[in-house]
């Protein structure tokens, strides 16, 4: 080649999910805190954009472990035939971010409510399903339902559907080796464990409570009560020897502070916890949902994916 030539980068789908599996995404839970996540973000562009008083955002999930799917329903803003291709099937690109971005200098509340970012998370879905079928309809205007499909390779599927209310439904046929996601217990417990915090009702299996507290034992009017609580429902544990609230900290940088939003507590067992939890453990959340790690007091880190802004804790 004598002639340099401008090209465009070709994805091949199959490695891609490799490489998220093996990295980014080595808990398969995560698919469902993922999809979730969207949902949740979904709810909250509805309530921005929308500006409609009576609006009730809820997210739903049920189980048919006789069929091997999981359904993830919200009734939040729903997608166009545009945002489709523009967000759904571009690898990278996030509604999200953009919206936020937005909305990061007049409404930085409304903005901090978003929780997506990087536009790979609806790729998670993979990790669990051999098939993903998702039927959208927005809350535009004469915007067609559509129906979306993918069995995870280079290929997808558009075609005209049918949905009585705006939002998106994402059904997930489940691989034989993501099986324990079936269990309805593993998925109720998989919700709580990523999705506790966030203000929106997520309901499973029709339930008529929501699954998820929406609101952090600490918010609560009788914060004592609660987390114990809380403790004893989460942890598994007996009420705890000594409840130690965390608040704001403040760090000396030398020639200025800068205070870092740290809200939660720490506790102590009424018993040693055996094995490798004998140190304990320390999960953190951010804006109201747990990442993709965990870490111990010896700073071994359980899950990769660090994230880089402390003051965001």
């Amino acid at each position: 080649m004598t002639e340099s030539t401008r090209q465009q980068f070709q994805i091949y789908l199959p490695g891609l999910l490799k490489v998220l599996a093996e990295n980014l995404y080595s808990n398969k839970k995560v698919a469902i805190r993922e999809l979730i996540q969207n949902a949740h973000d979904s709810c909250i562009r509805r309530q921005v954009e929308g500006e409609e008083e009576k609006y009730t955002p809820r997210i739903d999930v049920t189980l048919d472990a006789a069929k091997r799917v999981i359904t993830i329903r919200d009734n939040g803003s729903g997608l166009t035939a545009a945002e489709v291709t523009d967000y759904l099937a571009t690898i990278g690109r996030s509604y999200t971010r953009e919206l936020g971005e937005k909305l990061a200098i007049f409404s930085p509340d409304e903005s901090a409510q978003l929780i997506g970012q990087f536009g790979l998370g609806f790729l998670s879905a993979f990790l669990i399903a051999s098939d993903v079928t998702l039927i959208t309809q927005s809350i535009q205007s004469e915007s067609q339902a559509l129906r979306w499909h993918s069995s995870g390779d280079v290929h997808y599927d558009v075609r005209p559907a049918e949905r009585n209310e705006s939002g998106t439904t994402v059904e997930l046929k489940i691989k034989p080796a993501a099986s324990f996601i079936l269990n309805p217990h593993v998925l109720a417990e998989t919700i709580q464990q990523y999705a506790d915090f966030l203000p929106i009702p997520i309901y499973f299996n029709h339930e008529a409570l929501p699954v998820n507290l929406m609101a952090p034992p600490w918010e609560a009017s009788e914060p004592g009560i609660a987390l114990t609580e809380y403790i004893t429902r989460v942890f598994k544990s007996e009420p705890p020897l000594c409840i130690i609230p965390l608040g704001d900290q403040t760090v000396d940088l030398g020639h200025d502070t800068m205070t870092i939003p740290l809200k939660g507590f720490l506790f102590v067992p009424p018993r040693s916890v055996v094995s490798v939890r004998e140190y304990g453990d320390v999960t953190v959340y951010i804006r109201r949902r747990m990442p993709n790690f965990c870490a111990t007091p010896a700073t071994r880190w359980r899950r990769a994916n660090c994230p880089a802004h402390w003051p965001d804790w």
